[in-house]
């Protein structure tokens, strides 16, 4: 069977290189990334050193002048190789690592530019250029080690790599330098070191999004939460809209996002809401105050829960407490098991929850309880006898908040 001959490999590898130049250099140009940036220019500089010992090997084309360009851009791959290692491990390669690699490279430019063919000091030069590869080979294996330990995520995934896509260099370099045995096998290697980056770097910033965009939901979760009920995104149901503005409530909150709506109970109510996912909105509402007969009164921003039964007195009390801006939450004469619950609260006898807390002083205690009516007991904040007149009971409002 005949083996592959060398312009063969070299066209391959080159093919390869071209490929991947685009494929990292497109994405480089799209995310701005310089890491991926300098990684498509190492692809690019090798493939054509590939080209050029490929196509070397026409009979019009001077050996020299081949070798001393393959060897030149070998150079420069290498430096850019270098400088984007620095970019993908920026804790562990120092900045000036492409800058030390090109200075080591001087023999390798005297001798490709200056120096005549042959010559005495090509031999030494040439070695001096190898040993060169061979220590920036090293001290690449030396930091990604040191990424690994340090539980980088990149050094984690490509140490082994590095280790094992190095050996074709050192094959290439000391079959060259003790055999004079040309073994260009390095470009596949740089193929596959090329492609575990990129793949890694890739998954790294699809890690690095993901967490993200999972704090950003857990932030908002956070911000809805501390406006409990009024909180609302119209991807999501919502009882309370539904309740205030009826089941087409998220077609009317999109169709007028920062206006006064009314709801279905004639109150006028602000929305504040931003854009989410394009034709979603995410945000809260509040009660207009301004549009509210009682809103300049002397029980503006308060909650109030009253617990009693329907009747006359009880929507006497309600229109008092609304008239002097509360906002009044009727919860009839059994109150909720869990909170959280209004500042205020007006009973019409004792309230069982309220028994148990008192046991824990209810004194030290929010919300505040009025008791009206009903047995005398220790416990409540102030007690008002059953039918108070309108002064009595603004004055012990004014009272009981004053404590506040």
């Amino acid at each position: 069977m005949q083996l592959l001959d060398w312009p063969f490999l070299d066209a391959l590898q080159a093919g390869a290189l071209f490929s991947l130049f685009i494929s990292f250099g497109t994405d480089a140009l799209s995310r701005r990334d310089r890491m991926m940036g300098w990684l498509s220019a190492t692809c690019l500089l090798v493939g054509l050193r590939h080209t050029v010992l490929a196509v070397g090997t026409l009979p019009s084309m001077n050996p020299d002048l081949v070798d001393r360009a393959q060897s030149l851009l070998v150079a420069f791959g290498f430096i850019a190789l270098c400088t984007a290692l620095a970019n993908l491990f920026p804790r562990h390669v120092p900045r000036r690592f492409p800058g030390w690699i090109a200075l080591a490279l001087l023999p390798s430019y005297f001798r490709n530019l200056l120096l005549p063919h042959p010559s005495p000091w090509d031999t030494w030069l040439h070695h001096a250029a190898n040993l060169t590869y061979l220590v920036g080979c090293g001290l690449t294996i030396y930091w990604t080690l040191r990424a690994r330990q340090d539980e980088d995520p990149m050094g984690r995934r490509l140490f082994l790599g590095f280790l094992g896509l190095t050996l074709p260099v050192v094959i290439e370099i000391a079959a060259l330098s003790l055999f004079d045995l040309k073994v260009r096998l390095s470009g596949f290697s740089l193929v596959f070191l090329s492609m575990a980056v990129g793949t890694s770097w890739h998954w790294l910033m699809v890690r690095g999004m993901e967490s993200r965009i999972h704090r950003a939901e857990a932030e908002v979760e956070v911000w809805r939460s501390l406006v409990p009920g009024t909180a609302f995104r119209t991807d999501r149901p919502s009882p309370m809209l539904e309740k205030a503005f009826g089941g087409s409530w998220t077609e009317l909150l999109k169709a007028a996002p920062e206006e006064r709506l009314i709801g279905l109970d004639g109150t006028a109510y602000r929305v504040h809401s931003r854009i989410l996912h394009h034709q979603e909105r995410i945000g809260w509402f509040e009660r207009d105050e301004e549009t509210q007969p009682g809103h300049r009164g002397f029980l503006s921003g308060w909650t109030m829960g009253l617990g009693m039964e329907e009747g006359a007195e009880r929507d006497r009390i309600e229109s008092l407490l609304r008239a002097w801006g509360g906002e009044v939450q009727a919860w009839g004469t059994v109150p909720p098991r869990e909170g959280p619950y209004p500042s205020l609260l007006l009973w019409g006898r004792e309230p069982s929850i309220l028994s148990v807390w008192r046991e824990d002083d209810l004194a030290r205690r929010r919300p505040r309880w009025i008791q009206i009516g009903g047995p005398t007991t220790e416990g409540p904040h102030a007690r008002l006898e059953l039918r108070p007149p309108e002064d009595a009971l603004r004055a012990t409002l004014e009272r009981i908040l004053s404590r506040h």
